[in-house]
């Protein structure tokens, strides 16, 4: 994975915990792996009155419909996120997954987020 030195901090973000979440190495996110990402994508999606998210970032990022998305995908859809969330180290992200203590979607993610670069955890 390249990261572009001169890349946005979201873009910064993105690309890596897009590593860390393509726990098979093969560039693309599948299944469980995209099923995590998408709880790091919550944060920049709004909320229908019923606290669901009225747009499905898995359907967005996968521009050819083949149930992945690569990095190259993730990279040309136009994601959100608070600015505030956007730390390389991913402390803020992981404060606020954590902070859904009901939910274990986002607490696997933030475990994901919290792993050691090495992937074997």
């Amino acid at each position: 994975m390249t990261v572009v030195a001169d890349a946005s901090p979201l873009s910064q973000m993105l690309n890596k915990a897009f590593a860390k979440f393509d726990r098979d190495g093969n560039n693309k996110l599948t299944g469980d792996e995209l099923n995590n990402f998408d709880q790091i994508l919550r944060p920049g999606v709004a909320l229908d009155d019923n606290g669901r998210p009225t747009v499905d970032m898995k359907q967005k990022l996968d521009h050819n419909g083949d149930g992945a998305v690569d990095l190259d995908e993730m990279n040309s859809t136009g994601i959100l996120m608070p600015a505030n969330m956007c730390d390389t180290d991913f402390s803020s992200l992981l404060g606020y997954l954590r902070a859904k203590a009901d939910d274990p979607a986002a607490l696997h993610a933030a475990a994901i987020l919290g792993m050691n670069d090495n992937k074997e955890a």
